[in-house]
């Protein structure tokens, strides 16, 4: 079972910011990172994010700008990504503690929960479990701790080619990915998503969390050379319905 405190820090812009686009790609920085070689975070750099970053979140930089907009709506905050053929991501902190004895906690194990929406998908030219098709509209990821006390990274996405519930090894680094939407969000509407992240983990990596400290937001389309879009709701906990995937 989670903690029952879930602090996400949060102080998301309230102005109505015109959404920037990423610039020329004649005019952008250069990539950052090859599959050997781990990407710094953009405080360790000169180059700096052109969209407003609120206290508390950080940019990362992996392959040129993925525009980021955080925008208030009357369901509560969302954040709008858009990427032409680039890849970074927005992050930040979380604090979710599991009891060591989770199997004997009393009352329903909680869930995870966000909304999502996949609005324009990448143009895949090959598989996207390989490096050369490692790209998606949005991708969710969680970073924390494991049981023998092992640093992780787990990312769920909205695939364009794998079944929901297909799970795979990162083509970059041990991190594992899990497919769990596939194709064209045809509704248009934000997208609720329920994971019971603890079974997730054990089924992905074997092991069960000791705690979730960060999660992320990306849309990367760098290999494919296209366009995607997404929007992201902020995550909460919930209790654990009965799960089938």
């Amino acid at each position: 079972m989670f903690s029952k405190s879930l602090y996400v820090v949060l102080l998301l812009a309230t102005g109505g910011m015109a959404f920037a686009e990423p610039p020329p790609r004649a005019e952008r920085a250069p990539p950052s990172s090859s599959p050997d070689t781990w990407p710094p975070p953009f405080r360790q750099t000169d180059w700096q994010p052109g969209y407003y970053v609120p206290p508390g979140w950080q940019a990362r930089y992996f392959h040129y700008e993925t525009r980021y907009q955080f925008k208030p709506t009357d369901k509560g905050p969302i954040v709008e990504s858009y990427a032409d053929a680039t890849a970074s991501w927005i992050s930040a902190p979380i604090r979710l503690q599991f009891p060591q004895d989770a199997e004997t906690a009393e009352g329903p194990r909680d869930c995870i929960q966000w909304q999502w929406s996949a609005d324009s998908l990448p143009e895949h030219r090959v598989d996207e479990t390989t490096l050369e098709g490692d790209d998606f509209a949005a991708r969710v990821y969680f970073f924390g701790e494991l049981e023998d006390g092992s640093r992780f990274g787990f990312n769920y996405v909205w695939s364009t080619q794998q079944a929901p519930g297909t799970i795979w090894k990162s083509p970059w680094t041990s991190n594992k990915i899990m497919a769990l939407r596939q194709g064209p969000n045809t509704s248009g509407e934000l997208v609720l998503e329920t994971r019971d992240l603890v079974a997730d983990l054990e089924a992905a990596l074997g092991q069960k969390p000791r705690r979730i400290d960060s999660f992320a937001f990306m849309t990367d389309t760098e290999h494919s050379g296209s366009i995607g879009k997404a929007r992201f709701g902020l995550p909460w906990i919930a209790p654990c319905p009965n799960l089938t995937s």
